[in-house]
């Protein structure tokens, strides 16, 4: 069975935003950070002697600060890394293979095959398929565009009767 698809410097814009907003390391620390900034408004000198309720407006007002300044800067870098770096080889036409040796991906400048004692892991989302084929490297499958050449689903389907043999 085969899929043949395309990524566009987009999709790969979305897939980074989307890696970093799911990394545990970066959510314990943005979390903290966001802990920290309200704690330190809340019981700032400043406001102590306003209510409950307007402390802790200006406490929530003061992480929206900090969440919108996280949110420039990590869009603007990944934004600088997608738009200017060549990514031969990831942007472009990908076609994946199912074969009896495993899950061949081929593109302008590599072919790869990840034999079927890979720790597949399939994870669906909304605009995305990742088929990972090990811990921290995947295949990004576009599912809201329609594909160069055969079926999402199918193909999805297909690869995971082979995983679960």
């Amino acid at each position: 069975m085969r899929l043949r698809y395309k990524l566009t410097r987009l999709d790969l814009f979305i897939v980074s935003f989307q890696v970093l907003l799911f990394q545990p390391v970066f959510l314990v620390v943005v979390i903290s950070i966001w802990a920290f900034a309200w704690w330190d408004t809340f019981t700032s000198a400043e406001i102590t002697g306003y209510s409950l309720q307007v402390r802790i407006i200006v406490a929530m007002l003061s992480i929206a600060q900090v969440a919108g300044a996280c949110l420039l800067v990590g869009t603007l870098m990944i934004g600088t890394k997608t738009f200017l770096c060549k990514d031969k080889g990831v942007i472009g036409e990908h076609t994946l293979e199912i074969t009896d040796e495993g899950l061949v991906e081929s593109t302008e400048v590599n072919r790869s095959l990840s034999n079927w004692s890979a720790p597949f892991r399939i994870r669906e989302m909304r605009r995305y398929v990742y088929i990972y084929i090990s811990s921290g490297s995947s295949h990004v499958v576009p599912k809201t565009k329609p594909p160069l050449e055969g079926s999402v689903a199918e193909f999805i389907a297909e690869l995971r009767s082979r995983i679960i043999k």
